[in-house]
């Protein structure tokens, strides 16, 4: 049997009401025997490492949840990590873009309703991603409702229907039958040695185009001494660029002259960023602007936190970011 260890981080699965509302406070010992079927496919040990509703998330957490898939990683098979679902996506995808040449399954899930709520979708998720966690596939994923997704490519768009994420221009990794999962790809076992980054940058803002904002707002960050922003663009990744006051191709100019790294990304969920069609695009890439292309804001901010930890430059902060 696979020797399995459960990270537990908190969230609605593991939540109980109280006078203001749910709090997590189960522990990863009573979750595990609240799933007694997990005994009869693999071996489990249990570590809580926080017990947070992930609405509290820093990048401090997923320094944790490196760190301890870390000191662990040569005695286990796989990993399983129980966390809230308002910021999984962006764990997932962060721990996907930190771990490189990770030979070992590791699985987020978590549940729209607490494990000891009526009609709960915790069981499920769990058994799930322990099935996942079992298997002979590498990389993150990400299981829930009969569902596992890759884990840099999930995004949260249902805020209590079970169905819960969605893969975002990739298809699903796998499914689950509830007696194994049925893979659509198997990761390669990859070669060297697993390497855990963990210099993350927070100092990254991520700015949502809407009509009424004015590109001084560009200032205002630049003063704070945030040294990347995200632009979500409407559309393929358009600005405002008229000639009138809300023109944004100066002031994101300004940004890039003074250092700080300008990617473009989309509101859009499917079809990813193309800089190369509107005249906006056109010349914020002139002027430096990297393009997200197809990947959600969750995994780009993830790629420019550690790019920028790791103090790339512009140029390889490009390569880094377009050549996914």
């Amino acid at each position: 049997m696979k020797k399995i260890l459960m990270i537990t981080t908190g969230g609605t699965i593991a939540c109980i009401p109280s006078d203001s509302g749910l709090v997590p406070k189960i522990s990863s010992c009573d979750i595990i025997d609240m799933v007694p079927e997990l005994k009869d496919i693999c071996t489990i040990d249990a570590i809580e490492i926080m017990n947070i509703d992930s609405s509290n998330l820093s990048p401090n957490n997923w320094i944790m949840m490196l760190d301890t898939i870390e000191k662990n990683y040569d005695n286990y098979d796989g990993f399983v990590i129980t966390h809230g679902t308002d910021t999984m996506a962006y764990s997932a995808s962060m721990l996907t873009c930190a771990i490189d040449n990770l030979n070992k399954p590791v699985v987020f899930t978590g549940s729209q309703f607490p494990i000891k709520a009526e009609n709960t979708d915790a069981y499920r998720n769990i058994y799930d991603a322990f099935l996942a966690a079992c298997s002979d596939n590498c990389g993150v994923f990400l299981a829930f409702n009969g569902i596992i997704h890759n884990g840099d490519c999930t995004k949260k768009v249902y805020s209590e229907d079970f169905t819960g994420f969605l893969s975002i221009n990739h298809e699903t990794a796998g499914v689950s039958d509830s007696k194994k999962i049925i893979w659509n790809t198997i990761n390669k076992k990859k070669k060297g040695k697993v390497s855990f980054n963990k210099n993350i940058s927070e100092k990254v803002f991520v700015l949502k185009m809407v009509p009424s904002l004015k590109p001084d707002i560009i200032d205002v960050l630049i003063n704070m001494g945030y040294r990347g922003i995200i632009i979500e663009g409407y559309g393929a990744g358009g600005v405002p660029t008229e000639e009138c006051e809300n023109n944004f191709i100066p002031a994101l100019k300004k940004a890039m002259k003074s250092g700080v790294a300008v990617v473009c990304a989309t509101q859009c969920l499917y079809n990813g960023v193309h800089l190369d069609k509107y005249p906006a695009g056109i010349m914020a890439e002139k002027y430096g602007a990297v393009s997200c292309k197809n990947m959600t804001i969750e995994k780009t901010l993830a790629k420019l936190m550690l790019g920028l930890g790791n103090n790339m430059n512009i140029k390889e902060l490009k390569e880094y970011i377009e050549n996914d």
